[in-house]
């Protein structure tokens, strides 16, 4: 894991980038109109040139990360420059390698290289804007509170993570549906050209959650497989307000054994399952059965010196000296351990499944009867891999009480398209 790899000076963005980009930017179009004249091939690198511009000259100073100013260390900080992210490049050979791959695909098929090259644009813009909706909708209170330009800041900082897998194939499915439509092409066809490419974009991406820590999986039991991440990391954090952590196995109400009867004393409470004897859970005197909230006064780690567990013996469903000094107990910061509690490697299985799936969907690419097909297959081998690699995630709670995530509910619904496609995409006979 390593979220922060190197910074893009600030003054870069002052001056040299514009003069850059202009440059380029004349140089790409000049390129385009020698090759193909006036055309509507040559003008559709504008709409590409005005939205990368605009990403770059008025998203990207708003995420650059802030510093001191060392002339007046008590004043307001000041833009440090952008930070590039493990996350982030491997986004982008992600989409570099998904691009490359279509595009040699396509021109074994007879395929302008420039018609996937557009096609990759709608399908990249829309699947990042769907993704990070998907992310916002599902983490929406992380992102309420402050001004309204704090919030629209918040959701466009995507620098550390924040994207849906599943978003981003439905809105690319929609951008790239949408050109197919205007230019008037074989929407299955080129589905299938794309598809080998998705996968392999996944694949790379999820390296990137590795890198940033996210989409982790829960407590493994098993040393030789189990991944550990430094403190302050998304798993750590988790653990930390879990009570996994310092030695507690928790239950969320409905779950486990607790009863009908049983009501948590409010939000961010847990049920004590189980309490590992000798752990700094016991030492708090925390026992199974107990009602326990896991408190940071401030929400952060590395700034504290010591987080609080808060706990009273509930019964009735009342809340029973949450308020009074005796019911938290200090754990000092030295004593919590520097490293996370093992996990599963969800981030590298994901890779790995990702990996096989481009594999399968590229060889296949031939032995196809009907154009769809491999998109198809993509869908439904996706969907069934997504939803066992949900049973050992943690970074989702159930939805409605099923113990369903949200992922799991999506690929119920991708895997009956998927199938359904399969078989009904006869239309047309290669």
């Amino acid at each position: 894991m390593r979220q922060t790899l190197f910074y893009i000076p600030h003054w870069l963005f002052q001056g040299p980038l514009l003069i850059a980009w202009l440059v380029l930017g004349g140089l790409i179009f000049a390129w385009l109109v020698k090759k193909h004249g006036w055309t509507g091939d040559s003008f559709n690198f504008i709409p590409v040139y005005v939205v990368a511009a605009a990403i770059l000259f008025f998203i990207v100073p708003k995420i650059e990360v802030l510093e001191l100013n060392p002339a007046d260390p008590g004043g307001a900080p000041i833009p440090a420059g952008l930070a590039i992210r493990g996350y982030g490049l491997f986004m982008l050979l992600g989409l570099a390698a998904g691009v490359g791959l279509s595009m040699l695909r396509g021109k074994r098929q007879g395929v302008d290289p420039d018609r996937i090259l557009t096609l990759a644009f709608w399908m990249v813009i829309c699947g990042i804007l769907g993704a990070r909706m998907f992310y916002v909708i599902q983490k929406h209170e992380e992102f309420t509170g402050g001004s309204l330009a704090q919030v629209i800041g918040r959701i466009l900082n995507m620098t550390e993570g924040g994207l849906v897998v599943y978003g981003s194939l439905i809105g690319a499915a929609l951008g790239g549906w949408f050109y197919l439509w205007r230019a008037q092409l074989p929407l299955l066809r080129f589905a299938d050209i794309a598809a080998p490419g998705m996968v392999a974009g996944l694949a790379l991406g999820r390296m990137g959650c590795l890198m940033n820590g996210c989409c982790f999986g829960g407590i493994c039991e098993v040393p030789s497989i189990a991944q550990s991440f430094p403190a302050g990391s998304p798993p750590y954090m988790h653990q930390v307000y879990r009570g996994e952590l310092i030695g507690i196995k928790p239950a969320m109400h409905g779950k486990s054994n607790l009863q009908s009867s049983d009501s948590p004393p409010g939000d961010g409470w847990f049920f004590a399952e189980l309490v590992e004897p000798g752990s700094l859970a016991e030492q708090s005197q925390v026992v199974s059965g107990d009602w326990f909230r896991v408190h940071m006064p401030d929400g952060d780690l590395p700034s504290d010196k010591y987080f609080r567990a808060e706990k009273a013996n509930i019964k009735t469903g009342l809340a029973i000296g949450i308020e009074e000094p005796n019911s938290f107990t200090e754990i000092p910061l030295s004593k919590l351990p520097v490293w996370s509690r093992g996990v599963y490697p969800t981030q590298l299985l994901a890779a790995l499944d990702a990996s096989l799936l481009t594999a399968l969907l590229w060889f296949y690419f031939p032995f196809r009867r009907y154009d769809g097909r491999v998109f198809a297959l993509m869908l439904a081998l996706h969907a069934i891999s997504r939803f066992t690699l949900e049973m050992v995630r943690q970074d989702e709670s159930g939805l409605f009480g099923t113990g369903l995530t949200n992922a799991q509910f999506i690929s119920i619904g991708m895997l009956v398209v998927g199938t359904t496609l399969f078989f009904a995409c006869r239309q047309r006979s290669l």
